[in-house]
């Protein structure tokens, strides 16, 4: 199922509350839990008011996630919260459906690098957050370690205070040095790095720290 939105985004990852309340999306959450659980959150391009009730045209990076809570109300609406699974690429939509299908590639990041490349994107990456993080604590790292470099990304842009364009620009980034680079540059406003370096602490699968904090 998709479920189409202005500046509609799904991190992997991050978590997504929802009102469900269109009829037509009734009849997905229907279908959603009869099914799977899975939703792919799609984004609406520019002029979509004028074909909302129909079939307005959508990017083709969708996020896909898995409904971890899941309320249906008294009036037939539902409230749920959409766990972030991964990135795809919307294939064929399909018919015959009062609200809109479509078989989905799922991307697997960084899986077709090369080792020496996706070992020097790591160690930029790191070294990029480490220029970035401000404040007394220095953030020390290792680049020896293996690291998943896309995991990293989302869940540091999943965390920050971003508006809806740019997390939408954040999914779209299907190729890992891309979203690298929109990442740091983001990191170059001084309240984003504040907010990346306060989530440290808890990013303890992956190979970073402050100076002094326990491993």
């Amino acid at each position: 199922p998709l479920f189409p939105l202005p500046d509609g985004s799904l991190i992997p990852g991050e978590l997504l509350p929802l009102r469900i309340f269109e009829p037509r999306y009734r009849a997905m959450m229907k279908a959603v839990r009869d099914g799977q659980g899975i939703i792919a959150i799609a984004t609406l391009l520019p002029g979509w008011e004028l074909d909302y009730h129909g079939n307005p045209s959508i990017a083709r990076v969708v996020g896909v996630g898995r409904v971890v809570r899941d309320r249906l109300n008294d009036d037939g609406t539902s409230d749920i919260v959409l766990h972030g699974l991964a990135r795809g690429s919307i294939g064929e939509e399909l018919q015959n459906a009062p609200f809109r299908r479509a078989s989905v590639r799922l991307h697997k990041d960084g899986g077709d690098a090369h080792p020496a490349e996706a070992f020097r994107l790591g160690r930029h990456l790191l070294q990029g957050l480490a220029r970035r993080a401000r404040g007394e604590s220095r953030l020390v790292y290792d680049v020896t370690c293996a690291l998943n470099v896309g995991k990293l990304t989302d869940r540091i842009a999943g965390a920050l205070e971003l508006s809806p364009q740019t997390r939408v620009a954040i999914m779209q980034a299907i190729e890992l040095p891309e979203r690298v680079e929109v990442l740091l540059g983001l990191l170059d406003d001084p309240a984003h790095a504040e907010r990346m370096v306060s989530i440290i602490p808890s990013l303890n699968a992956f190979p970073l720290k402050l100076q002094g904090a326990p491993l």
